[in-house]
């Protein structure tokens, strides 16, 4: 399997995002860049399971749990399905209307010839 086209900005990104000498707060920053766009699969996925590693480990700051877990909460919100219902849609009948109108009117003209 080979390596996915990386743009050199997505990986300078990663890089970061890796790093042990980078703190946390930065690399969760760096990820937050990477999962909110596009990103080739194999990127996403790396990006997906280190913000749950930060937001599974114990000695984790709780604030940079929660900020893990609200980007991953954000990228999974986006990846449910639309349901099937829709709104009703004021327009919809609007043509028999106008027909029914039409014919009414041309009843009421013959009418009056």
């Amino acid at each position: 399997m080979t390596e996915p086209e990386i743009s050199p900005a997505l990986r300078k990104l990663l890089d970061i995002m890796t790093s042990p000498e980078v703190p946390v707060a930065r690399s969760i920053a760096a990820a937050r860049a990477i999962i909110e766009y596009e990103a080739p699969p194999e990127v996403f996925d790396l990006t997906y399971r280190f913000l749950m590693g930060v937001a599974e480990d114990p000695n984790s700051d709780v604030g940079l749990q929660l900020k893990a877990l609200e980007l991953i909460r954000k990228v999974e919100a986006r990846r449910v399905s639309p349901g099937t219902t829709k709104g009703a849609d004021p327009m919809e009948g609007l043509g028999l209307r106008l027909e029914a109108a039409r014919v009414r009117a041309e009843a009421k003209r013959k009418a009056v010839n």
